[in-house]
């Protein structure tokens, strides 16, 4: 890789676009699947774009400052807009698809937006009672032709690109405090919250990701997207990033479809959450478990591959051994999952079970654990490569000062904060005292200088007998068990822990199912028992059964549950255990 500062003589996002898109010109740079084939976008076109659409706004009198939503799955028309509401000066401001109508109209109501792009007729219809009352939405573009009766002009943005560029190049009137987006919190507690990014935080969080990889020769890399760009992490990993790692970057059609377009893209990296990879590892599991002579096969050679980690110095012959199955058991079976060129793995937005980390480096394939917050544009830890610690959330990145505080909580310093809380001057300034901000999460930094995360500060159980527990390592054990149920732990201000398991059902789940189901739940529970103090002891569980759609309402876009909500819908169930 070139020297990180040769990358970074610009300032802001929409000169970092420019700038590359000078070398790059007719190089394909976004990838998106249209009628069944996957069609590319050159550097050249996608600059054309941005610059139309920029000019399109500024002469519908957007202002600098003004905030522009977009409510769209990921596709090239996001990563245009998203630059083009940037080089006008304005400031983005995504929205979930996963929206109800209440959460668009606090949105609009807090953001004050004047402007929305929306992707589809269904989305719009999603939208569109929510916008009745705030009449400051002057404009509404769309990714596909909608007619409807609303006293709201929409232009469709495929008529937009028959025009021609008057000017050549856009008048940037942006600096590098302005901010470049406003990402609402996805709420695991309270009232989601508009976390202001800068051009300069967001700068300063690609140098500091970028020196991870500082041993990578990132050359003709392939990223795929799948996570939602409304969310911090997808979008500076997975927009921002690529422009400066040599990535083009391929749009995954659905989550149901994603396997299908690993196979079609070949990947080299992937940014995902912890629950797609657990969700990989009990299915890899669960497929070799029902072949006996190949289950003894992949237990032998997982164990090999566990004691090379463990043990790297000590083991070369058993290292030479290994590799020989390895390519028999592991590369046909388990990593052409991904493609046939992926590098290396990342997981970011939770913390990802040491046992699943171990399971997929011991067959080969390294997932670079990092830690982030959304106040933190987001990055502030992760490992590297070349010394992937499993178990921790990786060293600081550059620019990046981390210290624990007296009571364990994770404080961080540094370029990449955020501004502020929109419109709440008193949250922010109880976020952030001087300029360390209070991450929420309990930690410690061990001796390679690698930070561990334990737990949530809000999350920590004090028992009636004065004892803190943190929940989220207990629940962790029930990670690698191969199950679909969301295990939760409660017990604040109770004389002991319970568990509370929500079971997913679908139309063929049968009550035999769901007993099968608690059986093999509380085998476990009795299990992991035994390797836990008297304190974090499971006294008493109690069950419930959810379909899918209604689970995700207790999910946050990366897959967080959240727990007062679970907590308010069955608390009655909960407080009975206690009778």
């Amino acid at each position: 890789m070139k020297n990180i500062e040769e990358k970074f003589n610009w300032k802001t996002l929409p000169e970092l676009f420019l700038e590359e898109a000078k070398k790059q010109l007719d190089k394909p740079l976004l990838w998106n699947k249209k009628n069944n084939q996957y069609k590319s976008y050159s550097w050249k076109l996608v600059r054309e774009r941005i610059l139309l659409l920029s000019s399109k706004l500024i002469k519908l009198g957007i202002k600098k400052g003004d905030k522009v939503i977009i409510i769209s799955e990921n596709n090239p028309n996001w990563f245009i807009t998203d630059f083009a509401i940037m080089l006008a000066g304005g400031v983005t401001v995504p929205a979930y698809t996963t929206y109800t109508k209440k959460d668009y109209e606090y949105l609009i109501k807090d953001s004050k937006a004047k402007i929305v792009f929306v992707s589809n007729k269904k989305l719009f219809l999603n939208f569109l009672p929510a916008i009745k009352n705030y009449k400051q939405i002057r404009n509404i573009f769309s990714y596909e032709k909608i007619n409807h009766d609303i006293n709201k002009k929409i232009i469709f943005i495929e008529e937009l690109w028959k025009e021609k560029i008057k000017k050549e190049d856009a008048n940037i009137k942006i600096k590098e405090d302005d901010p470049a987006c406003i990402i609402y919190t996805s709420g695991t507690s309270g009232v989601p919250k508009g976390v202001i990014l800068t051009h300069k935080a967001i700068r300063s969080n690609l140098i500091g990701s970028l020196d991870i990889f500082e041993k990578i020769n990132f050359n003709n890399e392939r990223y795929i997207s799948f996570l939602p760009l409304s969310h911090s992490y997808e979008h500076t990993a997975g927009q921002f990033m690529p422009l400066l790692t040599s990535s083009e970057i391929f749009y995954a059609e659905n989550m149901d479809k994603l396997f299908t377009n690993f196979k079609e893209v070949n990947p080299t990296y992937i940014a995902a959450v912890p629950r797609f990879y657990e969700a990989i590892y009990k299915k890899i599991l669960n497929n070799f478990s029902k072949k006996k002579i190949l289950e003894k096969l992949f237990n032998f050679n997982l164990s090999l591959g566990k004691k090379i980690y463990l043990n790297q110095k000590k083991l070369l012959l058993l290292t030479r051994f290994f590799k020989f199955f390895f390519k028999i058991i592991f590369d046909n079976k388990i990593k052409k999952v991904f493609g046939t060129k992926l590098k290396f793995l990342v997981s970011g937005g939770g913390a990802l079970s040491y046992d699943v980390n171990l399971f997929f480096e011991s067959i080969g394939i390294k997932i670079l654990q990092g830690y982030g917050l959304t106040e933190t544009s987001p990055t502030v830890s992760c490992n590297r490569p070349e010394f992937n610690k499993i178990g921790t959330v990786g060293p600081p990145i550059k620019g990046v000062e981390v210290k624990i505080a007296s009571d364990g909580e994770i404080l961080v310093r540094g370029d990449t904060l955020m501004k502020g809380y929109l419109g709440k001057e008193k949250e922010t300034k109880e976020k952030i005292k001087n300029n360390w901000l209070y991450t929420g999460d309990i930690g410690k930094l061990d001796e390679d200088n690698h930070l561990i995360i334990t737990d949530r500060k809000k999350d920590i159980i004090v028992t009636t007998g004065g004892d803190n527990i943190a929940p989220q390592k207990i629940e962790s054990l029930f990670s690698t068990l191969e199950t679909t149920s969301q295990v939760l732990i409660f017990g604040d201000n109770k004389p002991f822990l319970v568990a509370l398991v929500i079971i997913k059902i679908d139309k063929e789940s049968i009550v035999t199912n769901i007993g099968d189901e608690e059986e093999k739940i509380k085998l476990h529970i009795k299990k992991i028992n035994k390797k836990l103090s008297p304190i974090e002891k499971i006294r008493k569980s109690a069950f419930v059964t959810l379909h899918q759609d209604d689970i995700n309402a207790f999910l946050t876009p990366t897959m967080k549950i959240k727990r007062n909500k679970v907590y308010e819908k069955y608390k009655k169930i909960i407080e009975e255990l206690y009778n």
